[in-house]
Formats: C-alpha cells, sequence, structure tokens
C-alpha cells in the first residue's frame, strides 16, 4: 500500500480531493491524475469511493455496501490485502463521504436509519427513535442510562434518544423484557396499549397487544391504566398482571409460567481492551448505543486504552475513557462531542 490507515483518512477528509473525486473539474484533472499516477492501488481506492457515491442510492445497509465495495477493490488490486484492514478503510469512507448527502445515514454519523442483523433504527425526530425487530430471532437494544431491552420479533420500541428529563420514557407495541438501569431519581416508563408500567431498576418482561401481561422477576413495579392511575397494582418479584383489552379487566395473578421471567440473551460480558485504539472503542460504542459520537480522528490516531468496561450506562463508559487518554465529553445536538490534546 502506498498510504498508511491514517493518511488514507485525513485524504478522505481533504475537500479538493474529495470534491474532484466526486465531482471532477477540468482545473484540477492534471493535479489529481497525477497523483492518482504515482502508484496503482490509488486509482483502486478512487474507484472505491466513487462505487460508495453511486451504491448509496441503492444500498440497503453499510455491512452490504462495505462487502459489495469489498469485492469490486479485490478484482482490482494487484497486491491482494487484508480483509479487516479494508474493511476498516471503507467504513471510514462512509462516514465521512455519506454525512450529509442526502444518501444513506449510518450510526457514527447521526443515523437516519440503520439495520443491524433485523433490528431496525429509525429516527424520527431530533430527540426520538423507533427500534423494530424485523427478524424471527431476539433483538438487544441498549440506551443510553444503562437500561438493556430484549425485543421479541415483530415487535417496536418508540424512545428519547437521550433519555433526558426528570422520567425515562418508552412505548412497546409487542413483546421485550426489560433490565432497567436503577436510578431512584428518574423513574422508568413503559406505554403499552392501555397499559402503564413504573419502574425504578428491576427485570420485567412486557408482551401482548389485546392482552397485555406484566410479569415482575426482580424489583418492584407499579401498573396501572391509561385513563386512571387510581386503579394501581404493585408487583414484587413472581408476580403478573394480565390485562384484558376485549374485557377491559386488570387483574393481578402469581406467576405459573417459569419461561415467561427468563431473558434467553445473556448479558453482554464486560468490554475489554488492550492496547485498542481509542477511536476503535468509541465507534463500538456509537453502534452499539445508535448515538453520534464526534471526535478529532487524526489527533486520537495515537491513543490507546487498556480498559474493561462494565454494564454502567454509556455516560459512565465516556467518563472511563475520557480519564485515561485524558479527553472531556459533551453533549451537543443530540450528538456527543470528544475533545482533548490527543496523544503523541
Amino acid at each position: 500500500m502506498s498510504y498508511s490507515q491514517q493518511d488514507l483518512e485525513a485524504l478522505l477528509q481533504n475537500d479538493e480531493f474529495i470534491s474532484w473525486v466526486l465531482s471532477p473539474r477540468p482545473e484540477d484533472n492534471a493535479h489529481w491524475q497525477n497523483w492518482v499516477q504515482q502508484h496503482p492501488d490509488r486509482e483502486a481506492m478512487v474507484k472505491m469511493i466513487r462505487s460508495i457515491r453511486e451504491a448509496e442510492k441503492e444500498a440497503a445497509n453499510s455491512h452490504d455496501l462495505a462487502d459489495q465495495i469489498w469485492h469490486d477493490l479485490q478484482s482490482q488490486l494487484e497486491t491482494p490485502v487484508r480483509r479487516m484492514n479494508w474493511r476498516r478503510y471503507v467504513a471510514a469512507a462512509v462516514v465521512i463521504l455519506l454525512l450529509g448527502t442526502g444518501g444513506l445515514w449510518f450510526a457514527l454519523s447521526g443515523t437516519k436509519t440503520t439495520e443491524k442483523s433485523g433490528l431496525v433504527v429509525q429516527k424520527i425526530n431530533k430527540h426520538e427513535l423507533t427500534a423494530r425487530n424485523t427478524s424471527s430471532g431476539l433483538q438487544t437494544l441498549f440506551l443510553l442510562d444503562g437500561t438493556r431491552i430484549t425485543l421479541s420479533p415483530n415487535s417496536t420500541l418508540h424512545y428519547s434518544r437521550l433519555m433526558s428529563g426528570d422520567k425515562r420514557e418508552v412505548s412497546l407495541e409487542g413483546e421485550a423484557f426489560f433490565e432497567v438501569a436503577r436510578d431512584a431519581n428518574r423513574p422508568f416508563y413503559v406505554y403499552s396499549g392501555n397499559i402503564i408500567t413504573k419502574v425504578l431498576g428491576t427485570s420485567f418482561r412486557v408482551k401482548g397487544n389485546e392482552q397485555i401481561v406484566v410479569a415482575v422477576r426482580s424489583g418492584k413495579v407499579a401498573v396501572s391504566r391509561k385513563e386512571s392511575t387510581t386503579e394501581q397494582f404493585i408487583l414484587l418479584p413472581n408476580e403478573q398482571v394480565i390485562f384484558n383489552a376485549k374485557q377491559n379487566t386488570l387483574q393481578k395473578l402469581n406467576v405459573t409460567d417459569v419461561a415467561i421471567l427468563a431473558n434467553p440473551v445473556p448479558a453482554p460480558a464486560v468490554l475489554n481492551y488492550d492496547e485498542a485504539p481509542v477511536g476503535d472503542v468509541l465507534d463500538s460504542l456509537a453502534k452499539m448505543y445508535a448515538i453520534d459520537i464526534q471526535y478529532n480522528h487524526s489527533l486520537f490516531a495515537k491513543c490507546r486504552v487498556t480498559v474493561a468496561l462494565d454494564q454502567e450506562s454509556l455516560y459512565e463508559k465516556l467518563t472511563v475513557l475520557c480519564k485515561v487518554v485524558g479527553a472531556n465529553y459533551e453533549i451537543i445536538d443530540e450528538a456527543i462531542n470528544i475533545t482533548g490534546q490527543g496523544c503523541n
């Protein structure tokens, strides 16, 4: 290769280069054509970027797009290169080139629509997101406060990206298992049909439309109707409430089917990083939480971290990372901005 990953990322942020690649101008042709002719793999890279620009109109998701470009590129290069390295180059190109182009938006650039293994996350407006499980299996969704939600097939969750304010609220269509991060100052509300479930920190399942079931595995929840909070049931572990929409009845019972209290998806292991580039860690967190994390790639390119990130909230994870590399983070317009001196 005639350039490193850092060189490529810097090149992809060169406005003059990108402008020439996407919309060649006669006055620029001589300079950049000469640059391309200096090494054969540069022509392949230019074709790759142009492929991204054309493919964005039809590609379903970033994974399919990367696969398509990789196969095209593999046939063009004279010297074989490792798949994983070029996948990272393609990802960098996608993030930079498609940002604000009106084409596909991906997780690292303020997603409008993101799909990963059957979980489709759509940006409804500046603050609200919708997650749909379009697969036949269970899908896991992580909220920024540390809450983990296991979404059943054909189920949809509506929620706020930042989960800010004095209460945390989500709306569910279908079935999901909730493991809510405890926050005594900000109760967690689940709206499902005509039922409201209020918790502080616990694990429970909500399922159904015509017949809604709320079953508690741990902690304590309060269940009530939307139109009336006077009829309220307090549920402890192994208790459930069943709401029958046709009969308009709300009944509290003991749980007889213990399977309803189980989450088949195991809790994620501690995220362990050993001398990992901090950019890779930030990018992984951005995908995991479907949040835009912005930082200067060149400035932090040499920063490496050895750290274990437990099952805390995203904000706690960022606090740990920023402390390690001497950086700070702040929330600006629904995105997280990382600033600092970088690493020498």
